[in-house]
């Protein structure tokens, strides 16, 4: 009897830390969506130039932080979840946060700038599926 009480625990236990997880990769994916939005506002702010932007150090900084925040918010999805959205490349994000996190290289503005202009409305876009996926269920 006590084999089968163990056994019933252990699974609602899982099912919890499941239900937990999905849960908290929803959070996760709306605050990257934020930060999509928090980019795009940079730009309209500051223009959608090139020119601006590598002069302009403010405008690099915001968009650079958003980057990071994206890239940290990604290294903390579940494996799960990530395996199940393989289409969106984590790595790529979370790469790019420790490069600007801890300066590995020279944070190239130009590959900034490519990934504000092709990169994150992709992003933007594929996570805002997610989202209106998981709240029609």
């Amino acid at each position: 009897m006590k084999c089968i009480a163990a056994s019933k625990k252990k699974r609602e236990g899982n099912l919890l830390k499941f239900m937990v997880s999905k849960v908290r990769d929803i959070s996760i994916i709306e605050h990257i969506v934020e930060h999509c939005s928090r980019i795009f506002i940079a730009k309209e702010m500051f223009g959608d130039d090139y020119s601006v932007f590598l002069s302009n150090s403010v405008y690099f900084d915001a968009v650079s932080m958003n980057l990071l925040q994206i890239g940290e918010l990604a290294n903390h999805l579940s494996k799960e979840f990530k395996e199940k959205h393989s289409d969106i490349p984590w790595r790529n994000m979370i790469s790019l946060r420790n490069i600007v996190a801890h300066g590995y290289e020279i944070l190239k503005k130009d590959r900034v700038w490519n990934t504000i202009c092709e990169d994150v409305p992709t992003l933007h876009k594929q996570c805002s599926e997610i989202l209106k996926i998981r709240r029609n269920i």
